[in-house]
């Protein structure tokens, strides 16, 4: 009888879990010289050109970087799930404390299960000790930000689509808000504790607090290419942490990650839209949440992408 097991995983771990993940992929692929799309063979690919299709996971050498990471702190965890011993899935979770709809929680950012074993459990062993986890720490809830295509399994596990959230293009104008807007020098993801996250927070605030840190992937030079600054923004009555990373295709773009003491507000807005446009941007990008874009206050469009997030109370 096939015995599964849960545990933390670790850096031995690495190339097992690469193989889970590019089980999944269907075709490799490559941009040419004119920028088309082609099939490719996945030895022939750069660590970039296999990023650019599978993400962190779709390399030994960046998993582990990225497993590494995960291991530095206690409040982002990689798992895996074994059967008799070998690793056929694998999950991560991010412990972030924000206020109101999120509260003390636990986010499911990451969820693969090898193709061959999607009918044996293993997802539901995974969530079942990340469960376990939740109620160890007393968090209030388990989510998953982006649960659209694991809806079924959440579902079965009691868990409820809660908020649906789009990434908007806000376009960037010079405005009359003062402010000051300083250089980040101290990246202690502890400093966010309790602090709000109205813009970019695809998974959680602590997950994205990430982001911030300066270095992690220089040993993959195209993958830090983009023009990117970590900004200690203060305004009349807030305080706001911003990460801003040039959009990869369109050098006019800007991506925004926003951290606020208190909830946002029309002067935070105005402040990101000039510093903005003060730096040659014409738009930024932003990922907002149902109950963030009424406080926008202003005319944005969706760029159509959207995620639905499912959350289960403890």
């Amino acid at each position: 009888m096939s015995q599964i097991t849960v545990r933390q995983a670790d850096l031995a771990d690495a190339a097992s879990i690469t193989a889970i993940h590019n089980a999944a992929v269907e075709t490799w692929t490559r941009r040419d010289f004119d920028g088309d799309v082609i099939p490719a063979d996945y030895d022939e690919l750069s660590l970039f050109e296999r990023w650019c299709v599978g993400g962190v996971w779709a390399s030994v050498e960046m998993g582990a970087v990225h497993l590494a990471n995960l291991l530095r702190g206690s409040d982002r965890i990689p798992l895996v799930a074994t059967i008799n011993g070998v690793i056929r899935a694998e999950a991560e979770i991010a412990i972030s404390h924000e206020p109101e709809p999120f509260g003390h929680h636990v986010n499911l950012s990451r969820l693969a299960v090898h193709p061959d074993d999607v009918s044996v459990g293993l997802g539901t062993a995974l969530l079942t000790y990340i469960h376990q986890i939740g109620e160890a720490i007393r968090a209030r809830r388990i989510t998953a930000a982006d649960g659209g295509p694991n809806a079924d399994l959440f579902e079965h596990h009691g868990f409820r689509r809660v908020h649906s959230g789009q990434r908007l293009i806000i376009p960037a104008e010079e405005g009359r808000v003062f402010y000051k807007a300083s250089e980040l020098t101290t990246f202690d993801p502890g400093q966010i504790t309790g602090w709000h996250m109205p813009l970019g927070r695809y998974q959680n605030a602590r997950e994205e607090w990430d982001r911030m840190q300066p270095g992690l992937w220089n040993c993959v030079p195209l993958l830090v290419e983009p023009e990117k600054a970590r900004l200690h923004i203060t305004l009349t009555g807030q305080e706001v942490f911003a990460f801003m990373e040039q959009d990869r295709d369109d050098p006019a773009q800007v991506h925004a990650f926003v951290w606020s003491r208190r909830p946002l507000n029309a002067l935070v807005i105005m402040a990101l839209r000039d510093w903005a446009a003060q730096h040659d941007y014409k738009t930024i990008a932003a990922f907002a949440w149902d109950y963030v874009i009424p406080i926008l206050e202003i005319d944005t469009q969706s760029d159509g992408y959207t995620q639905h997030l499912y959350a289960a109370e403890l």
